[in-house]
């Protein structure tokens, strides 16, 4: 059975079905091999995919990122960006990694934050002389941040997948870190690149202007402050702590930016059914592919052999961390998290990793495969807005993927890095 699982479902995205359908039918190419199990198995699980008051969670913090993005915020947390890092060498370069980090912490979602920034800051930095290849290649990269600075929609997939005992706010507090790594990486690569190309440096913001420049970008920037307060103080869940992340954003689109409209509300509710029908629609039909593949008892036996090469932690984390990277190259994150999750959580409990560093590590590391061609969306939506090929753009990739392969090595190989802020605001395992 599983091998028609398994094969069916790769054979399927080799022909190009999307990953939904890939996965229903070959959940139902299972099922009939099997014989016994009656076809109503699929429905079931579909249904008991969906069925999850927690998953309420994704589509108001994906409706919250678009309120921000349509609400006037960009241009706030740009000029904020720009007054920090602007003085320096390659000032837009870095204001444009800055700002990215920043909105990563509204929106939770990689491609909200290309798509809200890119078509500012990428013309800009042409605009300046930055090469369009550049330009986009750093945009693109910048914007991995997304799903790792909480809020998360990966990282909300992740906890209620991986088990009652993974804790979705250990998860969030414990990307916070790496997410402040990977900006910083990325920073030095376009100041190193900025410097070597003679990039220009932005006009400098006065010191004393810094203050009035954070005074508007203060209301997007209290968003995920509430957030961590409300879900770390046990205020609220993070379902909960979602809907009140809409409400804000309204409040702030409406009636402190006033860029929100009844005109404008709309197309925003529209956008936002599309993205958490694509999510839900996943979801659902993964429930029965994840089922299935446990019932047939590979993810027991892909453990049993992974501890025979090795019982060191370590060696582990980092041979998993090679497979999630190839997979990366070629399925987007939330797919291969529904598919893999199942597999690989036995595997890591069985030798002693904490979930919740396995799960930063694990959606870390599947960000990545958002720059990495063919597949990477990231790449695509930047090349775009600089108006350049994807060749062009994908040879200025390597400092700032290299950027994100270091900073993934250092949050495997030093697990504090994500449990130190858990440990220290929510008590995380002790």
């Amino acid at each position: 059975m599983s091998t028609v699982l398994i094969g069916g479902f790769f054979l399927l995205l080799a022909l190009s079905v999307p990953i939904a359908f890939a996965m229903g039918l070959a959940t139902i190419g299972a099922i009939l091999a099997h014989g016994s199990l009656p076809m109503s198995i699929l429905a079931q699980r579909t249904l008991v995919g969906a069925d999850s008051y927690a998953l309420l969670a994704i589509p108001f913090f994906i409706l919250a990122g678009n309120l921000m993005n349509g609400g006037g915020i960009t241009h706030q947390i740009i000029n904020l960006a720009n007054a920090m890092v602007g003085r320096f060498r390659g000032g837009l370069a870095l204001t444009s990694v800055t700002a990215a980090m920043i909105f990563s912490g509204l929106s939770g979602s990689a491609a909200a934050d290309a798509s809200a920034l890119g078509k500012v800051l990428i013309p800009a930095m042409k605009k300046q002389g930055y090469g369009g290849g550049f330009a986009a290649a750093l945009m693109a990269s910048a914007c991995v941040n997304g799903p790792i600075i909480p809020p998360s929609i990966p990282l909300v997939i992740y906890g209620l997948s991986a088990g009652k005992g993974v804790s979705i706010i250990a998860l969030f507090l414990g990307g916070i870190v790496p997410g402040i790594l990977l900006a910083l990486s990325l920073m030095v690569a376009a100041y190193w690149i900025s410097v070597k190309r003679n990039y220009p440096v932005s006009e400098a913001v006065p010191i004393r202007q810094i203050p009035r420049l954070f005074l508007p970008a203060s209301w997007a920037l209290m968003m995920p402050v509430i957030i961590l307060i409300g879900v770390t103080g046990g205020i609220v869940t993070v379902t909960e702590s979602a809907t009140i992340a809409v409400v804000y954003a309204a409040f702030i689109g409406f009636f402190v930016y006033r860029e929100l409209s009844l005109r404008t509300i709309w197309p925003i509710l529209i956008q936002t059914a599309l993205d958490t029908a694509l999510v839900m629609f996943i979801i659902a039909l993964s429930s029965g592919f994840g089922w299935l593949l446990a019932v047939s008892g590979t993810p027991r036996a892909l453990a049993v052999w992974i501890g025979s090469l090795s019982s060191d932690p370590t060696i582990i984390l980092m041979m998993i961390n090679v497979f999630l990277l190839i997979i990366g190259i070629f399925m987007e994150p939330l797919p291969a998290m529904f598919i893999l999750i199942p597999v690989l959580v036995p595997v890591v409990q069985a030798v002693g990793i904490d979930l919740v560093h396995f799960g930063l590590v694990m959606v870390f590391n599947l960000c990545l495969g958002l720059i990495t061609p063919p597949v990477g969306i990231l790449l695509y939506i930047c090349a775009n807005f600089a108006g350049v090929k994807l060749e062009e753009e994908s040879r200025e990739l390597g400092p700032f993927l290299g950027a994100g392969l270091a900073v993934l090595i250092i949050i495997s190989l030093f697990p504090a890095t994500v449990l130190w802020l858990p440990k220290l605001l929510v008590g995380y395992g002790q």
